[in-house]
């Protein structure tokens, strides 16, 4: 499974790297996952991830030119890639959920949870801030829908409803249908907080990196600095959370220089991300 996902990554990081059509033999070469499996093998491979890629909205499709001077794969998709092609933060949660759709795919023999298509469309109406409806447990819901995320092997829905934040749980949504207005209300989807995301969640951990790069990337996610220590320009933090999420996202940006957390808390992280 890690493998998939790390050779998934390398090529969407080496389609942005390079801008030109790229060969087969050139991603083989390129990518370490890929270099030392056999043609065969390579073949088979990377046939996969591209279905893979593809059903995420990641189009890696082989251009032909018939001068065979610009010639090869390339790539085009989701509004991920328009950011990162960008260079410009992209939704991290977004890639969460690109993360558990590819994990429900492998361990359903090649078959797309039956969730996905709704899961773009949610993902879509966040963004344009629309109001949608659909059937829940016998009733229509008409909601705007503010954040999904993965728990306990189940998507969710966080959506505002009457002026009150609730959350639906995918399975149980039917009928599903977007409106067509768009910003229709102001409020960030961004701070979203589930039902779960309580104080049975509170996170605690000691780090240490550049201050500058702790400065640049703090607020990223919300947290409280229980004991700062600073020896040059380098920071020692013991910080709390309950922003999971968010948490995993700062890590991810500042790849600190050294990490500690207790066995309790690193299995809480685990729970709540579903590892």
């Amino acid at each position: 499974m890690k493998n998939v996902l790390k050779r998934c990554v390398s090529l969407l990081t080496l389609f942005n790297e390079k801008s030109i059509h790229l060969s087969t033999d050139y991603i083989k070469d390129n990518i370490s996952e890929y270099r030392n499996l056999s043609d065969t093998a390579f073949k088979r491979s990377f046939e996969r991830d591209k279905v893979l890629l593809r059903e995420m909205g990641y189009n890696l499709d082989y251009i032909k030119d018939k001068w065979t001077i610009n010639e090869g794969y390339n790539l085009s998709g989701t509004a991920i890639i328009s950011d990162i092609k960008k260079n410009e933060d992209v939704n991290f949660q977004k890639f969460l959920n690109t993360y558990h759709i590819i994990k429900n795919y492998l361990n359903s023999n090649n078959e797309i949870t039956e969730n996905k298509d709704y899961i773009s469309k949610l993902n879509k109406s966040i963004i344009d801030k629309k109001r949608v409806s659909f059937n829940y447990q016998n009733k229509l819901r008409k909601v705007y829908p503010m954040g999904i995320k993965f728990f306990n092997d189940n998507w969710y829905l966080g959506a505002e409803e009457n002026k009150k934040l609730k959350t639906f749980s995918l399975r149980k949504i039917s009928n599903l249908k977007i409106g067509n207005k768009s910003d229709l209300h102001e409020k960030d989807y961004k701070k979203i907080q589930f039902s779960w995301e309580s104080r049975d969640y509170l996170i605690s951990i000691k780090i240490h990196l550049e201050k500058e790069i702790y400065l640049i990337n703090k607020n990223v996610f919300n947290h409280s600095v229980i004991s700062k220590n600073q020896t040059n320009n380098l920071l020692e933090l013991v910080i709390t959370t309950y922003d999971v999420h968010g948490l995993l996202r700062f890590l991810l940006l500042t790849n600190p220089k050294k990490l500690t957390i207790s066995k309790k808390h690193k299995n809480l992280l685990l729970e709540v991300l579903n590892v």
